[in-house]
């Protein structure tokens, strides 16, 4: 037996007319044959035999056999002699070789030749009347199939199915559209709308024509050309109710999968979806992809809405649209944008080249998360990095991140950021954290506080304070905040302000005291002071009274900047004193008094000595003349007695 009809594969769909021919005794036999699901052509050896029924033993006449058959695109047609009556039923036993071979292989099933003047005695071209459908009816009442033919060629196949219930066959395949549809032998349930057209430049104005095929149990194919419903892999239950709407080179491969168009798209994962576009793929379970071209949905229950290139290959991954991205970490998403990586579980990419490091878990890398290095086996798990558009990857550092490259600034409640800005923000900010809050670069950050003429920051080293207009700097300890000048507000205290700014470096400090830095080791250049000479420049210095400008009831004493750097050269400018200085004068006057004062009582001390001394001595001499008078006195008394 030829190998070619051994095959349950081949079967002939005949549609079988015993069609009276010119004289009496010949007939003219139509009837279709397919090979493996599609047309046959070619030439074949046929044998027809006639029964008075479906099952009757004994023949109505001897087999007739037909050499070399020429059978184009399925059809074929046999002329021969036969003592049977027209108006009897036949039912005819077809079996088929390759031409020459030696052993007919017999179809499975007969079919019943009905004489063609028949058929229009039960239907009228102009309609019927009275007609019951119990009885009534336009089709076949074995297991054959329907064919209804347009310019003599197969427009509609009826075929039902070999799974009986009751008795009956439980459902049939309709097979619409081009004569070269097919559905795989063996499946039930099969449903071709239309569409599909013959294999080759069969089609003047589009490429890549191949007819529809059905491969496993109740597929459907709404039209278009070259799409396949199932997988012809043996097994017809695997990939059953698959579904392509349409478009062309479609392939709804796993079960319950679903293109709804486009070109060229594969849903091979159970229950996956395509919605359309052009060469997408959706191999993971519950998979799907909305749209664009060349997508892939590879994990479990992932999502890729559009775009092109995008592949969500982690389990539940999800990418919205733009191209080239890759959700390869478990419940990971790309909203949008270009070379984008989502790879840690969790994880959340979008711009331009947003890459969050997956891990050794994640799914295919695709062109979104090329060349990224993974971490751990979950990757930089929760993050999330948006990246604006620049020629180079921002990559993630570790788990749970919110990361933004934004070149042109963030703003928040606001649209216009700030120029060189990395954050902008309209309305109040507030931070709850232990942690420090730092702006701008390692030597210098500031912070501006409504607008740039207010604020405080560091630069090079330096700390600074800014106040625009007459405005104060106050501190305060305690209380709350207040919109009134120098408050402290309920239950604080007011401990130093500097007075509004004039033209030159003016102000008033109040403060419980003030602490110089006068550290030996912070200071250099030391050299010795004439204490005299200060104390004479001191008591040259002008002194006055007198009121600051912004503060003209509030009178002060003491020099003004520029006679005091005259008369000792101290500070940074003529236009200042620093307390440092005035109080170091001050120091070195007092030493120059003391000085002063000492050497004076060193000379009058000396000169109370010697007055001291003289005056000693001229008591001495006093007591002696006293001594020497007495004596004579004492003398002379006697000699007077």
């Amino acid at each position: 037996m030829s190998r070619r009809f051994a095959s349950s594969l081949l079967h002939a769909a005949l549609l079988a007319a015993l069609i009276p021919a010119a004289h009496a005794g010949e007939f003219v036999y139509q009837g279709q044959l397919d090979d493996r699901g599609q047309p046959a052509n070619g030439r074949y050896d046929l044998r027809i035999a006639a029964y008075t029924d479906e099952k009757a033993a004994s023949g109505l006449m001897a087999p007739i056999e037909f050499p070399s058959v020429e059978v184009k695109d399925g059809r074929f047609e046999l002329r021969f002699d036969a003592p049977l009556a027209k108006d009897r039923e036949a039912w005819l036993e077809v079996a088929v070789r390759d031409a020459g071979s030696v052993a007919y292989a017999s179809l499975p099933g007969r079919s019943k030749a009905i004489s063609a003047p028949l058929i229009g005695a039960c239907w009228s071209a102009t309609g019927d009347a009275g007609s019951n459908p119990a009885t009534h009816f336009l089709g076949t009442t074995d297991a054959q199939p329907l064919v209804l033919r347009t310019a003599n060629v197969q427009s509609l196949r009826i075929e039902p199915s070999s799974t009986l219930f009751g008795g009956l066959p439980i459902t049939a395949n309709a097979i619409a559209g081009s004569r070269v549809n097919g559905v795989t032998a063996g499946v039930r349930g099969a449903t071709i709308s239309g569409g599909g057209v013959p294999s080759g430049d069969s089609d003047p104005d589009f490429s890549g024509e191949s007819p529809n095929q059905i491969a496993d149990h109740y597929g459907t194919i709404g039209g278009g050309y070259g799409n396949v419903a199932g997988m012809d892999e043996g097994d017809l239950d695997l990939q059953s109710f698959a579904v392509v709407g349409g478009g062309k080179g479609n392939l709804a491969m796993g079960s319950l999968s679903t293109i709804s168009g486009g070109a060229d798209n594969i849903a091979a994962g159970e229950n996956s979806f395509i919605g359309g576009g052009d060469s997408n793929s959706a191999p993971g379970g519950g998979g799907t992809v909305g749209g664009g071209g060349s997508n892939t949905a590879s994990g479990s229950a992932s999502t890729v809405a559009g775009g092109g290139a995008n592949m969500a290959s982690g389990s539940l991954g999800s990418i919205s649209g733009g191209g080239f991205n890759t959700a390869s970490g478990g419940y990971s998403s790309v909203s949008g944008g270009a070379y984008n990586c989502a790879g840690g579980v969790l994880s959340s990419a979008n711009g331009s080249r947003a890459k969050v490091r997956p891990g050794s878990g994640s799914g295919s890398a695709g062109q979104g998360c090329n060349g990224v290095a993974t971490v751990g086996t979950v990757g930089d798990r929760g993050t999330f990095v948006w990246a604006d558009y620049q020629d180079a990857d921002f990559v993630s550092s570790g788990p749970n991140q919110f990361l933004i490259r934004a070149q042109g600034g963030v703003a928040i409640n606001t649209n216009t950021p700030e120029e060189t800005a990395a954050l902008t923000v309209a309305g109040n900010v507030v931070v709850q954290s232990p942690n420090s809050l730092s702006f701008g670069s390692s030597t210098r950050q500031m912070l501006n506080l409504w607008g740039n003429t207010y604020g405080i920051g560091v630069q090079s080293d330096t700390q600074y304070f800014r106040s625009g207009g007459n405005g104060y700097f106050a501190w305060f300890r305690g209380g709350v905040h207040s919109n009134t000048g120098l408050d402290p507000g309920a239950g604080g205290s007011l401990l130093m302000t500097l007075g509004p700014a004039a033209s030159t470096p003016t102000g008033t400090a109040r403060a419980q005291s003030f602490t110089n830095v006068s550290d030996r080791a912070s200071k250099t250049g030391f050299e010795p002071i004439d204490a005299s000479d200060v104390l004479t420049r001191v008591t040259q210095l002008p002194l006055s009274q007198w009121s600051y400008r912004n503060e003209p009831s509030v009178r002060h004493l003491g020099p003004v900047a520029q006679d005091f750097r005259a008369a000792f050269g101290l500070g940074e400018d003529e236009r200042t004193i620093s307390t440092v200085d005035s109080a170091g004068v001050a120091l070195a006057a007092i030493q120059g008094l003391n000085a002063k004062l000492e050497a004076e009582n060193a000379a009058k001390d000396n000169e109370i000595a010697v007055l001291r001394h003289d005056l000693a001595a001229l008591r001495d001499r006093q007591s002696a003349e006293v001594a020497a008078l007495r004596a004579l006195i004492e003398s002379r008394l006697p000699a007077e007695r």
